[in-house]
């Protein structure tokens, strides 16, 4: 395959060193250069027969770059492909298949990748990426060819190449295909624990649940020595709805291998989330006295717990640990934590005062920044929170910005949340997440027009923003006449993230405002069920109040109210409704 571009014959003359600048200019330039080229600033670019091998290559690889610059992604993944194969260069093979991938021309990308394992056979990049191409193109067998290359020369070089092979599979967008090629591997490397547990945990992620109990029932009986397979095997249990038999199956790996931490760990995730707390608290402490200094197991325990709302053991191991004298700031970030859940927030503020430099710092200073907002207002708090908005990190410095507006919106501080994020918007002009706010800002202040420019001016520069779409979609049904646009939007939202109680919240909303009362109340009744929101509820308490359900209306909003007696909107409807 040989190219030309259509220019004048003085071209030829120049062609060397045009060369040697463009694939420079290429080194400096990945394939999104030029994307926004006018039409007409494009160069035709056709194909040309010719018998100079050494010229086509060049031209090849002029009219490639010639494309990438100009936008023409197909174009330049074609020229470049056939250079790479004209080319005894790898780094020309490597760039081919860079293009071809960025461009989604998956053919091209695996001819170039080919050639570029050819060129530089040692290059395991090369390796991944037409692996990765080959079960795209639903080659398994040869794909799986290749995984055992890869696992053959990581072995050989003392590495662990299971998790780059599962990384791999996790890479393909055709399950099935990644399936039969981790299948095939596995027939190929029947002996390996190892393939096994990819195997396992493909069908995990690809497979039905009934699927992947099968396949991890299999590998645990084909290696029973194996705790981590013994845990996959637990894991496809309880996730096929088979908790007990999880539970006894863990119970049983920690009797069998009282040392193994991954089996500890394990055993004490499924405990977490036991309906019986008393025994699993009573599990929990048989786990430490086995390994009372298991630092890893503490810290494991008290975050299982917190993140189960069992406050009384997560302060119990957070206290263990610290008596150990082991991870300090993360032990009091954790203790912040516990104190805030505990709705103690002068001893949550004390606990984040304790957290050095490190993983927990920032969002440490940031919750400390809060809690001082709240408990003290918001001159105490300004000196906190203007450091971390000068800081060197941006992003520390935005989200400083936007938790202080924020709270002072959560507190109905509307103005000050106002002139604080136009502040905010002058160091990061144009931010989504700023204009997302003050837009929620402008609408509690009843500026709907400055609410709708902000929330416009997010899609503008992104026009599938979910927030932005839903945020501006309710703003339109709930505070104008424009049901129809605001359908519009909050069904595009929809369509993006069914599964989210917001977006189902509003789409009801709007269906109530067009008079589609049952569509509304199912809708509602939906978004309910997913997020017991007061926002959520009193939607619904109207819905169900005009389709005369009014008891249940009632019943609604009075359970709300308890759980949020100073929501604004379910106090309004309360009042409206009832009284």
């Amino acid at each position: 395959m040989v190219f030309s571009i259509r220019n004048g014959p003085e071209m030829t003359r120049t062609l060397p060193s045009l060369v040697v600048l463009l694939l420079l200019a290429g080194c400096a330039h990945g394939p999104s250069a030029g994307l926004g080229a006018p039409e007409e600033d494009r160069p035709a670019v056709v194909p040309l027969v010719t018998d100079d091998t050494e010229g086509a290559l060049m031209l090849g690889v002029l009219a490639g770059e010639i494309a990438v610059r100009s936008g023409a992604y197909e174009e330049a993944a074609r020229y470049y492909t056939g250079a790479a194969l004209l080319s005894e260069d790898p780094a020309i093979a490597e760039r081919a298949t860079r293009i071809a991938l960025f461009a989604r021309e998956h053919g091209y990308a695996l001819q170039a990748s080919e050639r570029w394992r050819e060129l530089a056979p040692a290059s395991m990049e090369a390796l991944q990426i037409s692996t990765v191409l080959l079960i795209e193109r639903d080659q398994p067998d040869a794909a799986a060819q290749q995984l055992d290359t890869v696992i053959d020369t990581m072995l050989a070089e003392g590495g662990d190449p299971y998790p780059l092979v599962g990384s791999l599979l996790a890479r393909t967008e055709d399950r099935a295909a990644a399936m039969e090629t981790v299948r095939l591997l596995a027939e190929r490397r029947a002996d390996d624990a190892g393939v096994h547990r990819v195997y396992v945990e493909a069908a995990l992620r690809f497979q039905s649940d009934d699927d992947a109990l099968a396949a991890a029932r299999g590998a645990a009986e084909r290696f029973p020595g194996s705790v981590p397979l013994q845990l996959l095997h637990a894991r496809a249990l309880s996730e096929a709805g088979h908790s007990d038999a999880a539970q006894t199956t863990l119970q049983a790996l920690v009797e069998a291998y009282p040392d193994s931490r991954e089996a500890r760990l394990g055993y004490a995730r499924v405990l977490a989330e036991h309906d019986d707390t008393e025994f699993a608290r009573r599990e929990m402490d048989r786990l430490v006295e086995r390994a009372p200094d298991d630092v890893q197991l503490l810290t494991a325990l008290a975050l299982l717990n917190l993140e189960a709302g069992h406050l009384e053991p997560a302060r119990d191991y957070l206290e263990r640990l610290d008596a150990l004298g082991q991870r300090r700031d993360e032990v009091a970030y954790y203790f912040g934590r516990l104190h805030e859940l505990e709705e103690d927030p002068a001893r949550a503020r004390d606990a984040y005062a304790r957290v050095g430099a490190g993983e927990y710092a920032d969002d440490a200073r940031l919750r400390a920044a809060r809690l001082t907002l709240e408990l003290d207002g918001h001159e105490a708090a300004r000196g906190p929170f203007d450091r971390m908005q000068q800081d060197r990190d941006s992003e520390l410095a935005r989200q400083a910005h936007l938790v202080e507006a924020n709270t002072l919106r959560q507190q109905r501080e509307y103005e000050l949340a106002r002139d604080r994020l136009n502040r905010s918007l002058i160091q990061f002009p144009g931010d989504s997440r700023l204009l997302y706010l003050r837009g929620l800002v402008h609408e509690r202040e009843d500026n709907i027009a400055a609410a709708e420019a902000d929330f416009r001016a997010i899609l503008e520069a992104e026009p599938d923003n979910v927030s932005a779409l839903n945020a501006l979609g309710y703003t339109l049904a709930d505070r104008t006449d424009r049901y129809a646009e605001a359908l519009e939007l909050i069904e595009r939202a929809y369509e993006q993230e069914p599964d989210d109680a917001a977006i189902v919240d509003s789409y009801g909303w709007v269906l109530y405002r067009l008079g589609r009362l049952e569509e509304a109340e199912t809708h509602l009744r939906r978004a309910y069920g997913m997020m017991q929101d007061g926002e959520i509820a009193s939607n619904l308490a109207v819905v169900l109040w005009e389709r005369g359900e009014r008891e249940e209306a009632r019943a609604i909003l009075e359970a709300a109210l308890e759980r949020d007696p100073d929501h604004e909107r379910l106090r309004r409807v309360h009042d409206d409704l009832l009284e």
